[in-house]
């Protein structure tokens, strides 16, 4: 597991959904909470590591375009759930979704993320 994935799961606030290492050819789930087990089959993971790599390659021109060439993280908030996506190299990443409510410690979850990060 990255060092990421094992601070996501360190992390001392909500247990995450699903934490899983994204690599530029392959995905591993290095983590799926009991309860929504049985909500995701391998073909809904594999069809969401398709997409979620297909927006990190196209990612990469929108930061250049924007003048950045590094960033933190890349959210996604839905009405009950929270997406993170944790860039670790050029095509690699950390993904990893939680329940989701006005309390979520987003910026306590990225700092912690960011600090494991810089101690790699």
């Amino acid at each position: 597991m990255s060092l990421i994935g094992e601070a996501i799961l360190e992390f001392d606030g909500p247990t995450p959904r699903i934490v899983a290492d994204l690599r530029s050819v392959s995905f591993e789930v290095e983590h799926v909470r009991e309860n929504v087990k049985d909500r995701y089959s391998d073909a809904d993971l594999d069809e969401a590591y398709q997409l979620v790599m297909s927006n990190q390659i196209t990612g990469d021109d929108f930061k250049e375009l924007v003048g950045r060439s590094q960033y933190r993280a890349q959210t996604l908030f839905f009405d009950d759930l929270a997406v993170f996506l944790f860039p670790s190299d050029r095509y690699d990443a950390v993904f990893a979704s939680f329940d989701y409510d006005d309390d979520f410690p987003v910026s306590a979850l990225v700092s912690a993320v960011s600090d494991a990060q810089r101690k790699e």
